[in-house]
């Protein structure tokens, strides 16, 4: 009998972004701007290795918050971080992520990479990847 009260899932998304990789990394490292693109003024963050960051925002009566620690940050190149979603209080998600940075033809290549733990009740790997894809295309859209 298999054990439903957590799984495990992975999940890998591409895009390429007309910026440069110092653009790029810039969106995720300074905290402005990753406010701005993830439309989230009210975001913590500490950006470095052993640093966190949080961000909450509300969906309808819901309360969603986001705990993420950084693991291993190369300048251009590389953020490997861990995070926890949560719903009013209950985490419902655990993850560990690698998001990664190349040069592509005058353009960025950025691959995100996502091993998640769920803990039910969740909306588990296709929440998780809807969310990654409305996030890197409003990344998108703040660059256009």
């Amino acid at each position: 009998m298999e054990d439903r009260s957590h799984y495990y899932e992975s999940f890998s998304l591409e895009r390429v972004y007309s910026k440069s990789r110092a653009e790029v990394w810039s969106a995720w490292s300074i905290r402005e701007k990753k406010a701005d693109w993830l439309r989230n003024p009210g975001l913590e963050m500490d950006f470095r290795v052993g640093g966190s960051e949080r961000g909450v925002f509300r969906n309808g009566a819901d309360e969603h918050v986001n705990d993420t620690r950084y693991f291993e940050i190369r300048e251009c190149e590389r953020i490997v971080l861990a995070y926890s979603m949560a719903v009013n209080g209950r985490v419902h998600t655990v993850s560990l992520a690698t998001i990664t940075f190349a040069e592509e033809n005058g353009a960025t290549h950025l691959g995100y990479t996502e091993q998640i733990c769920v803990i039910p009740p969740s909306d588990g790997l296709p929440g998780r990847q809807r969310g990654w894809n409305i996030l890197l295309d409003a990344l998108g859209a703040y660059f256009a």
